[in-house]
């Protein structure tokens, strides 16, 4: 009987091991609910996070839309960087185990949503133009109700 080189059953298990992370980190830990959207099974603290990160993203909305109201362009580019790349950055930590159970088109959503506030942000900063801003806000919403018509959270 032939023995099998150690580096051999080494790379074997690595290559296992790394394509069931990116199994896992591609389609998350989901099944499809009675309403026909995409269930996300997370623990009760990791649904905590996500929807308190959702309700920032909407509180950051109606941040701009008041603002706007009022022509208060600083205000609301506040509003929108408080949802940025920089709500990700400060949620990392908390985030990471969640990411794995998230499907990667959940993550591009989220991650595409969070650039769009820096975008919105960045046009508040440069163009101060109320009609381009609110299609861009029209834009980041449609991904709101694209995520919410497509996902639910649930244990």
């Amino acid at each position: 009987m032939k023995k099998i080189p150690l580096g051999l059953i080494s790379l074997v298990l690595w290559a296992i091991s790394a394509s069931v992370f990116l199994y896992f980190f591609l389609s998350g830990n989901v099944s499809e609910s009675i309403d026909g959207r995409v269930a996300i099974h997370l623990n009760s603290q990791e649904k905590n996070l996500v929807l308190t990160e959702m309700r920032g993203l909407l509180a950051s909305v109606n941040g701009i839309v008041s603002a706007l109201a009022e022509d208060d362009y600083k205000k609301a580019e506040l509003a929108a960087s408080a949802s940025g790349m920089e709500m990700v950055k400060k949620l990392e930590d908390e985030e990471k185990t969640i990411l794995l159970k998230l499907p990667i088109e959940f993550k591009q959503l989220g991650f595409g949503t969070h650039d769009q506030f820096d975008k919105i942000a960045e046009d508040l900063r440069q163009k101060k133009d109320t009609k381009s801003i609110l299609k861009e806000l029209d834009k980041l919403t449609q991904n709101c109700v694209r995520c919410h018509a497509t996902y639910k959270i649930a244990f």
